[in-house]
């Protein structure tokens, strides 16, 4: 064959794949609008729905007039409603103008003990759904504010509150050691107000000694988790009858529940499905605490390595709240450990629980 300018030496196979590809790769860049300025590829920086309640938190938002006690007091018992029915798509958008209405600074003297009481609860509940999501550095700004809050009204079951919404933020962030001091220094603080007559203070004590006993168990410390988890059951006593007091869902049943918990938090789940035989689901007083149940059990049997129960398990906590399996990235992972483990298809509903928590198949 001639090479005079007419007729081109015959190509190699690979170059011409390799200039294909690159045409190609040329091709997709073009057809790509350029950016002419920063917000053109940066606005997507606003597109997360929790970025309205860190604006409030860090005060990059305007406070808003905080209105009568007594709406804020009906919106936040709304709101921890929302929380506890795992409805937290409907709180993600509610929540950002009920936080600005505790932001601003001309609150009158004397509403300002209800305020601060109230701002507790809203805090809480903002610390509580940005961890559901896992930002616990947003959620130990909203858990501090709680706590300044709770100190300015001296109230017990209100410090307890705080600090055990304390105690979980400083431990999603990693300080195991230094979230159970937060929880010991709380029930120090709360200690002599516990009895039969003070079932408020007996439900947030109560909780704030499951979530110490937690924060040890992350942190290894099997001692301290059971001796908080003990001196919670002991507690557990004063209360006549399973209560949701003070939003704590806190009770005997909620004890034996946090066992089965803790025991999966020190890698033990043959102890965590002995303890799950102590509970009963049914009974739990919230959706949160009957998912939690359902999504612990299945943790366990996956670990055990009992796939198609597992999956089932996780079905009973979709049933009893699905945005907490939908939503949380834990439960997701989950599903999609269990996904590769059930590669001969023994479990078909898990596929299809997959494709509703949009886990790839």
């Amino acid at each position: 064959m001639e090479a005079n300018g007419i007729f081109a030496p015959p190509q190699d196979e690979g170059e011409m794949r390799r200039r294909t590809f690159v045409s190609r790769s040329l091709a997709v860049v073009g057809s790509a609008a350029i950016p002419t300025g920063p917000d053109d590829v940066l606005y997507v920086l606003g597109s997360d729905p929790l970025d309205g309640i860190r604006d409030v938190l860090t005060g990059t938002v305007n406070a808003q007039e905080p209105g009568n006690v007594e709406s804020l007091r009906r919106d936040i018992a709304e709101a921890k409603r929302l929380v506890q029915a795992c409805g937290y798509a409907r709180l993600t958008r509610q929540l950002p103008a009920l936080l600005a209405r505790f932001e601003c600074s001309g609150t009158a003297l004397p509403e300002q003990q209800a305020m601060d009481l109230l701002a507790v609860h809203v805090y809480h509940v903002a610390a509580t759904l940005l961890l559901k999501y896992d930002d616990a550095a947003s959620a130990w700004i909203a858990a501090e504010k709680a706590a300044t809050a709770a100190r300015r009204t001296e109230a017990p079951a209100a410090i307890a509150s705080a600090y055990r919404i304390l105690t979980h933020a400083v431990a999603a962030v990693g300080h195991r050691r230094q979230a159970v001091r937060v929880a010991v220094t709380g029930v120090d603080r709360l200690s002599g107000r516990v009895s039969r007559s003070e079932p408020d203070n007996v439900a947030v004590f109560g909780a704030l000694l499951l979530r110490g006993a937690w924060a040890a168990a992350l942190g290894e410390d099997r001692d301290a988790a059971a001796e908080l988890l003990d001196e919670a059951a002991r507690t557990s006593a004063l209360l006549q009858e399973a209560t949701n007091r003070q939003w704590t869902a806190f009770g005997a049943n909620n004890v034996a529940l946090h066992r089965l918990s803790i025991a999966l938090a020190l890698g033990d789940a043959g102890h965590a499905l002995q303890a799950a035989r102590t509970v009963i689901p049914a009974q739990l007083a919230v959706a949160e605490r009957r998912a939690t149940y359902w999504s612990d059990v299945a943790r366990a049997l996956h670990v055990c390595g009992r796939t198609e129960s597992a999956a089932r398990a996780l079905l009973a906590a979709e049933h009893a709240a699905p945005e907490e399996v939908r939503s949380r990235s834990v439960t997701r992972e989950l599903i999609g450990e269990l996904l590769q483990r059930d590669r001969a298809g023994r479990a078909p509903w898990l596929r299809a629980l997959a494709n509703r928590a949009q886990v790839p198949v």
